[in-house]
């Protein structure tokens, strides 16, 4: 380039930045002084410089002979179909004609030029000051060259970011940039560094530079590529630690040279006798962290790498042990014996770890899900004193791994990490939210509502741009925590929008989710079901478990999806973890389906298979609820149960009470006898859970109980049942019936606040209940011998708004109810008679039939009320059956010894007499004089009370009816008795006084 040209461009420069008359006069000065001695000067580009206005100050030189006008363009890309440039990018520069007859420069003045540059360029105080050496570069030798870049960079710090910005795009920037990065193989090490983080810093400051700052960093990382692959010996290990820094902090470097930091990497394991334990720690955090940028193939230096620091390992400080532990868990090199070593290592600098090394631990640990006790006792204590300094990743990092490790903190720890991220919740990020709600649910940690509130909240402007697997997840988090927040119903319309895209673990997630809060639209899950159904072949064991747990869950029944997610598992049933045969037999039990062919005998199969390794650990919740889904799917495994039996026998001190309630529910319903003993044992541990019973298992427990007749102290069974109260309100009308039922089976008279909250409940879901639970509801108060005072009105309302469409059972037992309470004057009395009269003898179940005709006996007896009038052909047939069913009389041990009493005093008597009339046998009959001795054992009285039941009262006022002397014999009374004559003068007393129908007032006294 000749002088005037170059002088030309300074011109241009000049013009560009100058502001007043005084500066322009001191670069003309400094201009004309530095030029004096160049050849081929033309003093005339001055002739304008004395005028005052900026057009005229640097005016381009006039055009001579030999000599062409170059306009030189901005590099920045123009605006397509404008062709119109920017006055202040454009420069005019003479050049000659023909660049070839350009003389060479003379010896004497390249020394000149020499001589002068380090005067010029400590001189330099404007960028423009540096283009006045470009014409130079040519011969400016590589030690020169290397001191351009450090002027050039204090120089730009200078400049203002617009600034910056225009002198990096200028078209003669890559000229001022390049000799110095096309001489960077002639630069010695420490040289090239410091060019190449002179160009990083000038880029950190305007990332906008241009292209020619870019083109001039990919030039100088190359070269330093090359001198660590080269002679890796020549550079300083904090030289090697700096450059990897570079690699891991700068964007532009890992784009311009990914492979430096691999270069960097294999030249710090070749020189690892000559680094600190500290850096090794460093380089190994540094290397992991571009390695999971850039995914390099640097395993074997890694392996290296790790060897050697975990052999430093004991001599590193906190912070880079901490570093280097994140680093070789980052890189996967890292064997069990390392992690050892390490954690071993990690317990003594706990103390002096701040948040950002305990992360690093934290992190560390829950990747590889390495639990060692003692380094995690450390970590809560020191979390807690650091909890102050703890930021959003920090705390989310910390709850993750705690949950990967399954371990969870102590209860103060968890609420102070509860606590700063409450502080925090405006900072966490998608991936810190999703690694929080993670944490927090697989610990079964519930944070407060206000703080889940928040970070959902946070979440609300992201929604739109998460994939379906972070909506999944969401989803998913949220439902295992049981709580909706206020923006759940974006969550739903995202998955709406993506259920398209959603894969199998996706859809299995957002099920999951779904049915655990109870929520979703009937299209949203019709969607997920049907993608599901598309791509079923891709699911796994657990989704397709997951898929059908969430369908039942959900109320979502199709046969067709639920037959072919069976059949998908019958190819892969091996596959199936204890979880997901629980998931799957629970599913199918809630929705009532029951597998085609050898469907279920494969799944129990496996799940025999299972139960019998016994290295295999089981969670006692899957126990509990196979053996749930047994009893509902009515499949009994005798073998299966035993199993399950034996397993859940060393557990049940520490079983809670839904397991409880599923593992006796499920051996009551298949019929699997369990001793008296371990029945006692369950009623233990009840005693201990009853915070945690909802209504299901209090009704799940009494039926059990009924149905094994195992009868626990009076004080523990009131204890259960005021349980049912405080939670009446959200109890179903099915378990409200049970309990009841089971109350009546067990012979066991609630308290008055339980009896007082049937009744409230069966007013205030009267619409709900159904045949099969006002049955059951009437039976009970029936049994304990206590008047449904509020229930007729109610039952009446219900059968005339038509909501309720009465069978024969039902009918039944409202009879006897009415019945047995004298409540003949009752509207529903009067309403079932005609209702009755008017189905015809096909309606009527044996039991039915019988109890109406009791009912139609008692009725014509008393003669003022309506009787139901059942046509013969009724009586005939109720009778036929009731000889039909008829077994042998059954002696009790107080029948025994009743008749015994009555040969010793000479009296006649009968036992197990058929009263066909009135469809009864009597335990003890004096023909003669029409005497009934009812033996009133166990099963006629209340366990709890000293009453008879209602049942009992029944029969005897049926036998009273029909003519007979009724004589009632308590069995408490007869075991007061001591000697055998005491019992001759007892029962001679009871046969000398006349006698009547035991009465309410009469059964409740001793």
């Amino acid at each position: 380039m000749t002088a005037v040209s170059a002088f030309g461009v300074l011109l241009d420069s000049c013009r560009a930045i100058s502001s007043n008359s005084s500066q322009r006069a001191r670069t003309l000065s400094r201009l004309h002084s530095r030029h004096a001695y160049k050849p081929g000067a033309q003093s005339a580009a001055f002739t304008g410089a004395s005028s005052t206005q900026d057009q005229n100050l640097l005016r381009p030189p006039v055009s001579q002979p030999g000599h062409k006008q170059v306009t030189i363009r901005s590099t920045s890309r123009a605006r397509k179909g404008k062709s119109k440039q920017n006055p202040s990018k454009q420069l005019s520069e003479p050049m000659p004609a023909d660049e070839s007859r350009q003389e060479p420069v003379a010896a004497p003045i390249a020394a000149a030029h020499h001589a002068m540059f380090p005067e010029r360029l400590h001189d330099a105080q404007r960028i423009e000051d540096l283009f006045e050496l470009l014409r130079d570069a040519e011969i400016l030798t590589a030690s020169e060259v290397a001191q351009l870049p450090m002027t050039l960079l204090q120089l730009y710090k200078q400049r203002s970011a617009k600034e910056q910005q225009a002198v990096a795009t200028h078209a003669f920037f890559e000229s001022l940039v390049k000799p110095w990065a096309l001489e960077t193989s002639k630069l010695s090490t420490q040289e090239q560094l410091a060019t190449m983080h002179c160009l990083l810093a000038m880029n950190q400051w305007n990332n906008r530079a241009g292209n020619a700052l870019t083109r001039a960093i990919i030039m100088v990382s190359n070269a330093v590529k090359n001198s660590l692959q080269g002679t890796p010996n020549e550079f300083a290990p904090e030289e090697l630690v700096q450059v990897l820094t570079s690699c891991n902090n700068s964007v532009t470097l890992r784009q311009a040279c990914p492979q430096l930091a691999l270069a960097c990497l294999t030249a710090c394991v070749r020189r690892l006798e000559h680094l600190s334990p500290d850096q090794v720690a460093l380089v190994a955090f540094l290397s992991a962290q571009t390695h999971l940028r850039l995914n390099l193939k640097g395993v074997d230096q890694m392996r290296d790498l790790v060897r050697a620091g975990v052999a430093r390992a004991p001599s590193m400080t906190a912070l880079s042990l901490t570093q280097f532990m994140f680093g070789a868990v980052a890189s996967g090199g890292l064997k069990p014996a390392h992690m050892q070593v390490l954690a071993t290592c990690a317990v003594r600098i706990v103390p002096q770890c701040n948040a950002a090394a305990l992360k690093n631990v934290m992190w560390a640990l829950g990747t590889v899900n390495f639990h060692h006790e003692q380094l995690l006792k450390a970590i809560e204590a020191q979390l807690l004193s650091q909890s102050p300094h703890l930021g959003a990743a920090h705390i989310a990092t910390s709850i993750w791994a705690f949950g990967r490790l399954n371990h969870l903190p102590h209860l103060p720890l968890m609420q102070e990490l509860a606590n700063q991220a409450m502080l925090n919740s405006g900072s966490f990020t998608t991936k810190r939210s999703k690694q929080l709600l993670w944490g927090w649910y697989t610990l079964r940690f519930y944070p407060p509502d206000a703080l889940l509130e928040a970070i959902a909240k946070r979440l609300t402007p992201l929604v739109h741009n998460m994939d379906a697997r972070t909506v999944s997840e969401f989803i998913w988090a949220f439902g295992g925590l049981n709580y909706e927040p206020s923006n759940m119903q974006l969550f739903l319309q995202a998955a709406q929008d993506k259920s398209w895209q959603m894969n199998a673990i996706d859809i299995s997630q957002t099920m999951r989710g779904l049915a655990n809060m109870r929520l979703g639209s009937r299209l949203l899950v019709q969607s997920l079901v049907h993608r599901a159904a598309t791509i079923l072949d891709t699911f796994n064991p657990q989704a397709l478990a997951n898929l059908a747990w969430s369908m039942a869950h959900l109320g979502y029944k199709q046969e067709a999806v639920l037959d072919a997610i069976v059949n998908r598992l019958l190819s892969d049933v091996d596959s199936m973890n204890q979880r997901d045969v629980a998931d799957l037999l629970s599913a199918l039990a809630m929705l009532k389906h029951q597998p085609v062919g050898e469907a279920m005998t494969a799944v129990m199969h496996h799940t025999i298979e299972l139960l019998q390794e016994s290295e295999t650990p089981w969670v006692l919740q899957d126990l509990s609820t196979i053996c749930w889904s047994l009893a509902k799917l009515n499949v009994g495994n005798r073998k299966l149960l035993d199993l399950i039996y034996d397993r859940v026998l060393i557990d049940i001190p520490v079983t809670s009470a839904k397991d409880i309630s599923y593992q006796i529910w499920g051996f009551a319903a298949l019929g699997y006898p369990l001793p008296t003993q371990v029945l006692a044992t369950y009623w233990e541990r009840l005693q201990h859970v009853l915070e945690e019973m909802d209504p299901v298992d209090l009704s799940h427990v009494m039926w059990a109980m009924a149905r094994f007749d195992s009868y626990p102290a009076p004080g523990l069974l009131d204890a259960v049942l005021a349980t049912l109260p405080p939670q009446i309100a959200s109890a179903e009308p099915a378990a409200v019936a049970t309990t009841a039922h089971a109350c009546g089976e067990l012979r066991h008279y609630p308290r008055d606040a339980v009896l007082a909250a049937l009744e409230d409940h069966a007013q205030q879901f009267s619409s709900d209940y159904t045949c099969a639970d006002w049955s059951a509801l009437i039976q009970s108060f029936t049994r304990l011998y206590a008047k449904p005072h509020r229930l007729y009105p109610l039952l009446l309302h219900e059968i005339i708004s038509g909501d309720l469409e009465m069978d024969t059972k039902l009918i039944s037992d409202c009879l006897m109810s009415l019945a047995l309470f004298e409540a003949w004057q009752e509207p529903l009395y009067l309403h079932l008679v005609t209702k009755a009269n008017a189905l015809p003898l096909a309606a009527y179940g044996p039991k039915s039939l019988r109890q109406t005709y009791q009912v139609d006996l008692l009725a014509q007896h008393i003669g003022t009320v309506g009787a139901v009038d059942l046509p013969e052909s009724f009586k005939s047939q109720a009778q036929t059956h009731w000889h039909m069913t008829q077994l042998g009389f059954n002696t009790t041990r107080l029948v025994r010894d009743l008749c015994a009493v009555l040969d010793s005093l000479q009296i006649a008597f009968q036992t197990g007499v058929s009263e066909a009339v009135g469809l009864l046998r009597i335990d003890l009959a004096l023909p003669d004089q029409q005497v009934a001795i009812e033996a009133l054992g166990p099963l006629k009285v209340l366990r709890n009370k000293p009453a008879a039941t209602g049942r009992a009262v029944h029969r005897q006022r049926i036998l009273a009816a029909l003519g007979w002397t009724v004589v009632p014999v308590r069995e408490r009374d007869w075991l007061r008795l001591k000697t055998f004559a005491e019992k001759q003068d007892f029962l001679r007393q009871l046969l000398e006084e006349p006698f009547c129908v035991l009465s309410s007032d009469e059964s409740d006294s001793e």
